[in-house]
């Protein structure tokens, strides 16, 4: 009797790619690790990790000149938004229906920054220096005002006698040309000299006992004035009774030239004067109207200085990347015979910063934008040595493509540290596990997104809010406050979004496979709105979508009764792809979302398969 032998099932394979993290520039598209993508725009991760769409942005409003600076200020316990458009300055309290006020025009525009101290905020716009702050008198609105006019006036001497000698006490003030003279009168001498040379005749005022005198004179050379009548002596003895204030020459620019800021110990820095690149600032203690002529510090040779960062109880003064010196400096605050000092020692070598806007502190760390990708700065826990160390690994090569790094700006937002750079956003994800790679010697780099369609300028973060300005003068917000889908568009048009795996051989780049149709599928996050298009490409195309599926939940305020199938079930959504790939050597899936209000986040992709024969 014939027998009928039944032919053995193929052996079935499988690969799973999962637990994602983040996208990878570093290497080919075949070589990435499965749970990275080498094509992933648009998305972030979630609150356990895996990647979504990123919120969509809308205008707020139009200045029709570009945003110079977007920044965060708490005024009398409300929050402001501090908006520097063209030569104008805004406030915004953020307040429905209520647009942003014009507090000052006729500003230099340009790129500034700005910096929060004892409830004022100061602004530098590289011409001016800028104080926002309280109008009491007028109720609980910002007021602002030039700082030079409003500048401290140091007492710069006192016990002097008519001829000169005394003792110095405060330094000079920069932002101002006025200083005082506090002087001991001796009731004889008419002539009293003074410790500056006089640039203005019409500015000098005297007081003796509190009260104006104006009987006086000025010697050709400006050197001292001379009394009518000698002024007596004080009642009390050795104590000084007359006070002169004077101009002298102004040096108020090399301060309002500033285009660099940061706060450490209670006092400002300023730096970025283009005429004096390595030289820093020191205001006085919380006064940022007192800035001495002696509280300056030249950092290095000529090398520009780029930024700061607050790293432990140190100051960490990152300059432009050179070859010639070190490219971070440490500054300390420390006593010196009863005094308060801030010495500046040498730190690292090698790296610097090629941005000054892109400064910004993820978690404790601080980070800046060099040439060769975003650096930490780092404490070791035994040595104490501070280090720098590379941090975005993954995005480095594209990092490296993109031109106009000197503009990027930085911000931190929920956890990540947000670049925007041309048209793009680049992300590093301080909340998902760290990797290690050997280019941060030996320590962690961050898993990265990026983000295309984000025309930013400059680019700020107000707790869960992100803003940012454009160069043809819009204030757009990203769409994290609203609670519809409508949040997944860019101004009205839709978010292309996607991930793909690797090029993945299946571990044999020189054995045929064919993809099964059943049992491959994706594993897709549930929205109220969402689609998710497949796209295989391998060896032998460019790619070809393979299917298309909707997935939507049941609601009212999101009804579309074109593509609803009517499920309340808010579970993960599984898609099977529904189609086989035949004899292909490497295969890459792409899953992707292009709709118009539509969410998407992938948590895995399974591929089942059959192996072969062999590539002859």
């Amino acid at each position: 009797m014939a027998q009928f032998k039944v032919p053995s099932q193929p052996k079935m394979y499988q690969t799973r790619y999962a637990r994602f993290r983040g996208v990878d520039f570093s290497t080919d598209p075949a070589l990435v690790d499965p749970s990275r993508s080498p094509f992933a725009p648009n998305l972030v991760s979630d609150a356990g990790g895996m990647p979504e769409k990123r919120p969509g942005w809308r205008t707020l409003f139009r200045f029709n000149q570009p945003i110079n600076g977007i920044f965060e200020w708490e005024m009398a316990g409300e929050p402001y938004l501090v908006i520097h458009g063209g030569d104008t300055i805004y406030t915004w309290k953020q307040v429905e229906g209520e647009s942003p006020r014009i507090i000052w025009q006729g500003l230099n525009s340009a790129r500034s920054r700005g910096f929060a101290m004892d409830g004022a905020f100061y602004l530098l716009t590289g011409k001016e220096l800028m104080r926002l702050r309280e109008n009491k008198a007028e109720g609980p609105l910002p007021w602002c005002e030039r700082v030079k006019e409003h500048a401290y006036v140091p007492l710069t001497s006192i016990g002097r006698s008519p001829q000169g000698a005394g003792a110095d006490y405060e330094a000079c003030n920069m932002l101002t040309k006025r200083r005082r003279n506090s002087f001991c009168c001796d009731g004889s001498a008419r002539d009293y000299y003074l410790d500056g040379v006089i640039s203005d005749l019409d500015t000098i005022t005297c007081t003796l006992d509190g009260k104006k005198i104006t009987q006086f004179m000025v010697d050709e050379n400006r050197k001292f004035i001379r009394f009518n009548t000698a002024p007596p002596k004080p009642q009390v003895a050795g104590r000084d009774n007359l006070e002169i204030a004077f101009d002298v020459t102004d040096q108020a620019s090399i301060i309002e030239e500033c285009t660099i800021c940061s706060v450490f110990a209670g006092c400002a820095f300023l730096s970025g004067n283009p005429g004096k690149r390595s030289f820093d600032y020191r205001s006085g203690y919380g006064d940022p109207t007192y800035f001495p002529d002696l509280g300056y510090t030249r950092v290095g040779s000529d090398t520009p200085i780029m930024g700061y960062c607050a790293i432990g109880s140190y100051q960490a003064i990152v300059k432009a990347p050179s070859q010639q010196e070190a490219t971070v400096y440490l500054r300390q605050e420390s006593l010196l015979d009863g005094k308060t000092i801030y010495p500046v020692r040498q730190g690292v070598s090698g790296v610097g910063a090629v941005s000054p806007y892109a400064f910004a502190t993820l978690l404790d760390e601080p980070l800046f934008l060099s040439p060769q990708g975003v650096f930490g700065l780092c404490t070791s826990s035994v040595s104490e040595e501070k280090a720098v160390q590379n941090r975005s690994y993954f995005i480095d090569s594209a990092l490296k493509g993109e031109n106009g790094l000197e503009n990027a700006s930085a911000t931190v937002w929920r956890g990540l540290y947000v670049l925007a750079l041309g048209n793009r956003c680049y992300l590093l994800d301080g909340g998902q596990e760290k990797s290690w790679r050997s280019q941060s010697m030996g320590d962690y780099v961050y898993e990265c997104y990026h983000w295309e369609n984000i025309p930013a300028r400059c680019i700020a973060a107000r707790g869960e809010d992100l803003f940012f300005g454009t160069e043809d003068g819009r204030l757009c917000r990203f769409s994290t406050d609203v609670p519809g889908m409508e949040r997944y568009s860019d101004d009205g048009v839709p978010i292309p979004c996607a991930w793909s795996t690797k090029a993945d051989d299946d571990g044999s780049f020189t054995q045929y496979k064919t993809m099964m149709r059943r049992g491959s599928g994706i594993m897709i996050k549930p929205y109220l709105r969402s689609s998710v298009k497949v796209n295989i490409r391998t060896e032998k195309d460019l790619g070809r979508d393979l299917s298309y599926s909707t997935m939507d939940i049941w609601s009212w305020d999101e009804l579309d009764f074109s593509r609803m199938d009517f499920t309340e079930n808010d579970a993960p959504r599984v898609v099977p792809f529904g189609s086989r790939v035949g004899r292909y050597l490497t295969l890459q899936i792409t899953v992707k979302n292009d709709g118009l209000n539509e969410g998407f986040g992938v948590y895995g992709i399974v591929k089942r398969f059959t192996k072969e024969g062999n590539v002859k």
